[in-house]
């Protein structure tokens, strides 16, 4: 991406009309096209219906689908989203959205329909289930292991090291028992983050709820003379890797030192796999958690290593207030509030926003069932050239908001805007203008985009020599109707009010 200052030509009068200026440029590594492919993150589906959906799924036009944490965790009546999130065993994959068998039926039915499987993995702890207690699993799963046999050899992911059906820890001689993962060494002391400027509480310390929450026991990662915790990280990494999983979002990245997350993804699986890492922050380069967090793990890590682009998402969110201007999205990497193409994930909400009251900021709308804003901001993900967009569709029992981000990924709206995304891909785009309320950019002579965020509909004059192609049909993506044909070297676009228009070349 070129570094342009977009100010010497910003002007903020309709009706527009500017020169182009070009921020075009392909992905880089691990095939470019491949790593722009729009990815569904599947929250809280059950592998099964994952795998019916496998169809669907496709014909939407997804080419990943991010599952569930395959991991042991806790069943409840309830199923609690948040239990994913607590393992209780990496070794063994069972949980409130299925077990080991289901999720290799998912792999294979998304696989056969040319779509990749992405694993939410959660490595940085362990769960909290007996009064803080520091063995991990405990000794009531160890005893479920035991008491039926041949269901738990069935859901071994790895560890059985005599391939008999029983789990063994690598160190103990195998006497036909379960055998533990973890132990009190295994674990930093136990103490809350209070403070999440500190880094090394961050890394160090547990994620806590309220008083008196002891917080989940947090996996000693940080003692260079224990490699025990990050030998078993690498292999669970790979293990999934060999079940056929091609993409992993690291949970918690920003509690983990980053030598540590290097070193327990292999270099193959890091090579030949998407990687990413989920830390929050609360803007770009100008932001305190930007810098002692998210900049160090690009800096640090291989380029093959991305995250999700929580800077952009904040740029995006601040655009679309009221009284803020939407050129600010013209060229966020420029100033520093977006992060480089081949290393973004790009996302308009993540289950950690509405799910944690600390996040909820980042809706737009926070109390709606739905927001034009929302469509908006996805239109822009999905319409831009740059990052890796995802879908963030929810089915928890603990839906937020009246169940807004239920049955996002199959609307007629989104399907249709990562037809767009599909048939761009690859594209390099020049900005043609930004205003207050709109953006203008082409993706060659193929794709036009459009997005008003104001309740007035607006107009906007550009050049089209060697920009567009004269006197030929371009259709809408999401109304289906024709634009008036090109035939001049200036050409005047409507953009209706509080819409986003994606003309495609006929």
């Amino acid at each position: 991406m070129i570094r342009l200052s977009w100010l010497t030509w910003l002007r903020l009068a309709a009706p527009v009309s500017v020169l182009a200026l070009s921020v075009s440029g392909l992905l880089p590594g691990f095939g470019g096209s491949s790593r722009a492919d729009v990815i569904l993150h599947a929250f809280d589906w059950s592998y099964a219906d994952i795998a019916k959906q496998a169809d669907a799924i496709a014909a939407a036009g997804y080419k990943a689908v991010l599952m569930t944490p395959p991991i042991k965790s806790p069943k409840t009546s309830g199923c609690e989203w948040w239990l994913r999130y607590q393992p209780q065993d990496w070794r063994v994959i069972d949980n409130c959205n299925g077990n080991k068998q289901s999720f290799v039926a998912a792999i294979e039915a998304l696989k056969s329909r040319g779509v990749r499987t992405y694993a939410d993995v959660v490595v940085n702890h362990m769960a909290n289930e007996r009064n803080a207690a520091t063995s991990s699993p405990g000794v009531a799963t160890l005893a479920q292991y035991r008491s039926n046999r041949g269901y738990w050899q069935r859901q071994i992911l790895y560890g059985d090291r005599d391939a008999n059906g029983v789990l063994d820890n690598g160190i103990l001689p195998d006497d036909g028992q379960p055998d533990g993962l973890f132990s009190a060494q295994d674990f930093h002391p136990p103490a809350c983050i209070l403070d999440y400027t500190n880094k090394t509480s961050v890394l160090r310390d547990r994620i806590c709820g309220n008083a008196p929450d002891p917080g989940l026991p947090d996996l000693n990662d940080t003692d260079p003379d224990r490699s025990w915790v990050n030998d078993q990280r690498r292999q669970y990494i790979q293990a999934l890797y060999n079940l056929g999983v091609r993409g992993f979002r690291i949970d918690a990245a920003k509690h983990m030192p980053n030598q540590a997350i290097k070193s327990f993804v292999p270099e193959a699986v890091a090579q030949n796999s998407h990687v990413f890492a989920e830390i929050i922050t609360s803007g770009g380069v100008g932001s305190a958690d930007y810098q002692t967090f998210l900049e160090p793990y690009l800096r640090e890590l291989p380029t093959s290593f991305a995250a999700y682009d929580f800077p952009l998402l904040n740029q995006i969110k601040r655009a679309f207030a009221f009284g803020s201007p939407l050129s600010d999205l013209a060229f966020p990497y420029s100033t520093g509030n977006a992060l480089e193409n081949n290393r973004a994930v790009t996302v308009v909400v993540t289950h950690d926003i509405p799910y944690n009251d600390g996040f909820r900021y980042l809706i737009f709308d926070q109390n709606a069932s739905s927001s034009v804003d929302e469509d908006l901001a996805y239109a822009y993900i999905l319409a831009r050239d740059g990052g890796t967009p995802l879908v963030f569709d929810d089915r928890s029992a603990g839906r937020s908001n009246q169940g807004r981000w239920r049955n996002v990924w199959n609307r007629e709206s989104m399907k249709r805007m990562i037809a767009f995304h599909n048939r761009m891909q690859g594209k390099p785009m020049e900005m043609l203008a930004a205003d207050s309320c709109i953006l203008l950019w082409r993706r060659l002579e193929d794709g036009i985009v459009g997005i008003n965020k104001c309740a007035e509909p607006r107009s906007v004059s550009v050049d089209t020599r060697f920009r567009f192609r004269w006197n030929h049909p371009y259709r809408e993506s999401l109304t289906g109707s024709m634009l008036p044909e090109i035939k001049g070297p200036i050409y005047t676009f409507q953009l209706p009010a509080r819409t986003a228009s994606l003309w495609m070349a006929q």
